[in-house]
C-alpha cells in the first residue's frame, strides 16, 4: 500500500512551530496541544477565518491533510508550492463533492490524517452553521477516530465581511472531544452529526457579551458592505461605504460605528449578528416583491480541470427565474447546488457544468446568494 510521502511529514515538522509564532504575533493566538489521540483520525473544526487551517494545525504535532476549496488550485504562484508541501484535498464548492470524499478515504487508507471544516464556508454572523449532512457518513465510512476542534474569537479577529488586515485580540483553539473508532461504530449517522454540531457550535457574540475583549486594528469596519447590501437607516441598496471604524450611507448620509469590541453604535441593533438577521429579512421582503438585483460588472466562467473558460463579461442581473451575465442566462431552476468562495465569487453547478461568477470588488455578492435561496426555497437557511 502506498504510504504518506516523507516530505509532507518533514515539512509539517519544520513549519508548524514557525506558524505558531506567527499566529501569536499577528493575532495573540493561544492553543492547547492535542493529546490522547487515536492512531488515525479526522479533525473537524469550526470555520471563522482564512487562517483556520493554521489555527488548527499548530495543535497537532502529527502531520495531516486539509480539505480546501478548489479555487486555490488556480493560484498560479502559490499553489504549486502548497501542493508540493501539503497536497491539499480539493473540493468544488457548490457540488456534491463525491470525488473529494473518495480522496479523503484513500488518504485514510494510506495512513494519513485529515482536517476539514464541515460548515463548508466561513460564518458571516459569528454563529457556527449546521454541518453538511453528509459529514457523519464520511466519518463513519473512514473507520478511524474523530477529533472535534473549536476556534474561539476568530470571528472578531477576521470577520468574513472584512478586508484590509486583521485584528489582534483574544483568539483561542483547542480540542473539544475525541471519539474512538469503536465509539463511532456504535453511533448512528444522526448521533455522529448531532455530536459534531454540538461540539463545534460557537456563538461569537454570546461569548463576547459574557466576557468582552478588544480586537484592535486600523480598518475594523472596512468592507462591511460585503455583507450589508441595504442601509439599516433608509433601506437604500448598494449605498454603503466603509472606512476605518465607520460605515456611511451615500443616500441618506447616516453613519454608524463598529467598535473594537465588535459592537455597533449609531443604529438600532447592537451586534452584527442582529444586523445580519435584519439583512436576511430585507432580502426575503424583496423576494416577495419580485425584486431584481443587479451589479455593473462581473465575469462568468466555466471551470474544468482547474482551468477557467470565460463565457461572458458585463452586467449581472438576478430575478425570480434567471441569473445572467451580459445576456448569458442561467435558469435558477437548473442550478443543482451553489455556494460562495471568498467575498466576491459565486459558484454553482448545472448538471455536469461548474460555473464561477466573479464580481467587481465593490459589489455585494452575498445579496445574490441570499436572494437565490429566497426565490428557490422561500427561506434563507444556507447563508454561509
Amino acid at each position: 500500500m502506498q504510504k504518506i510521502p516523507i516530505k509532507h511529514k518533514i515539512t509539517w515538522f519544520i513549519i508548524r512551530p514557525l506558524v505558531a509564532v506567527f499566529l501569536f504575533i499577528k493575532f495573540g493566538y493561544r492553543f492547547k496541544l492535542a493529546k490522547g489521540l487515536p492512531e488515525q483520525y479526522i479533525v473537524l473544526a469550526n470555520h471563522t477565518t482564512d487562517y483556520d487551517p493554521l489555527f488548527t494545525a499548530v495543535s497537532f504535532p502529527k502531520q495531516m491533510y486539509f480539505v480546501g476549496s478548489e479555487h486555490i488550485s488556480r493560484w498560479k504562484l502559490a499553489y504549486p508550492l502548497i501542493k508540493w508541501a501539503f497536497q491539499p484535498i480539493l473540493r468544488y464548492k457548490g457540488t456534491s463533492a463525491a470525488s473529494t470524499v473518495m480522496e479523503m478515504l484513500r488518504t485514510i487508507r494510506k495512513g494519513g490524517n485529515i482536517c476539514m471544516f464541515p460548515e463548508g464556508a466561513r460564518s458571516w454572523n459569528g454563529i457556527t452553521a449546521p454541518i453538511l449532512p453528509s459529514t457523519g457518513k464520511v466519518v463513519k465510512s473512514a473507520k478511524c477516530g474523530l477529533v472535534t476542534y473549536k476556534i474561539e474569537g476568530g470571528y472578531f479577529a477576521s470577520p468574513n465581511w472584512s478586508e484590509k488586515g486583521t485584528r489582534r485580540g483574544r483568539v483561542r483553539g483547542s480540542v473539544v472531544n475525541i471519539y474512538t473508532p469503536e465509539q463511532l461504530s456504535a453511533m448512528s449517522l444522526n448521533e455522529i452529526n448531532n455530536a459534531i454540531n454540538k461540539d463545534l457550535h460557537e456563538d461569537a457574540y454570546m461569548r463576547q457579551l459574557a466576557c468582552p475583549a478588544k480586537y484592535k486594528g486600523a480598518q475594523i469596519a472596512y468592507k462591511m458592505e460585503n455583507m450589508l447590501s441595504h442601509c439599516p437607516h433608509c433601506g437604500a441598496m448598494d449605498s454603503l461605504r466603509s472606512q476605518k471604524d465607520t460605515v456611511t450611507c451615500t443616500n441618506c448620509s447616516h453613519s454608524f460605528r463598529y467598535t473594537q469590541f465588535g459592537m455597533l453604535e449609531g443604529i438600532d441593533v447592537k451586534t452584527v449578528k442582529e444586523l445580519f438577521s435584519w439583512q436576511k429579512e430585507q432580502v426575503l421582503q424583496d423576494a416577495l416583491k419580485d425584486a431584481v438585483y443587479t451589479s455593473s460588472e462581473a465575469s462568468l466562467y466555466t471551470i474544468e480541470n482547474h482551468k477557467q473558460q470565460l463565457l461572458a463579461q458585463g452586467r449581472v442581473k438576478m430575478d425570480r427565474n434567471v441569473i445572467s451575465c451580459d445576456g448569458k442566462d442561467v435558469p435558477l431552476s437548473e442550478i443543482t447546488d451553489r455556494a460562495m468562495h471568498g467575498r466576491h465569487a459565486l459558484v454553482f453547478s448545472v448538471g455536469d457544468t461548474y460555473y464561477e461568477l466573479i464580481f467587481a470588488a465593490d459589489a455585494c455578492v452575498l445579496k445574490y446568494h441570499l436572494l437565490y435561496q429566497a426565490y428557490r426555497d422561500g427561506a434563507i437557511t444556507k447563508y454561509n
